[in-house]
């Protein structure tokens, strides 16, 4: 029997994304990542746990800095742990809307530049965007790649 009286399996509910992020902000235990199962480990997404954070606009430039570095998870949730304040956070999930502001080469080179997907890098651009320094980054970034000025002009982020 698998420890009910019926010998059914006791369903124990996944963690989400949500349980992680109030674990980051609220929770903070120092043995989480030891203590979660690795099935729960597998719902963990940097690039969510960093979305997230960033809906605190007093949290988009450390975000920003975080997330430029290729961390484990369990790296990422020492880092900010370490970081962020223990306490209760309401973090505004603002969806980004359908269209692209930015032709769809830009967000190729911060893909390529990111090694992650295109729909990562739309959230990236948006996060550089609104972030204070952010337009300079994303210029950086795709003039490491080859573009030349006059198109990142065009684009309006120098």
């Amino acid at each position: 029997m698998s420890g009910t009286k019926s010998g059914k399996k006791s369903l124990v509910k996944k963690k989400s994304l949500f349980d992680h992020v109030n674990q980051v902000t609220s929770v903070q235990n120092p043995n989480y990542w030891e203590d979660i199962l690795d099935e729960d480990k597998k719902t963990w997404s940097n690039y969510m746990v960093n979305r997230f954070l960033s809906m605190k606009s007093d949290w988009i430039e450390l975000v920003n800095e975080v997330q430029k570095y290729t961390l484990e998870p369990k790296e990422l949730y020492k880092v900010y742990t370490s970081i962020l304040p223990k306490k209760k956070q309401w973090l505004r999930y603002i969806k980004g809307d359908k269209k692209m502001d930015y032709p769809k080469w830009v967000y190729e080179i911060v893909a390529k530049d990111m090694q992650s997907s295109m729909r990562e890098a739309v959230a990236a651009v948006e996060i550089y965007v609104m972030s204070a320094g952010g337009q300079l980054e994303l210029a950086d970034i795709l003039f490491k790649y080859g573009t030349e000025e006059k198109e990142v002009r065009k684009l309006g982020l120098i």
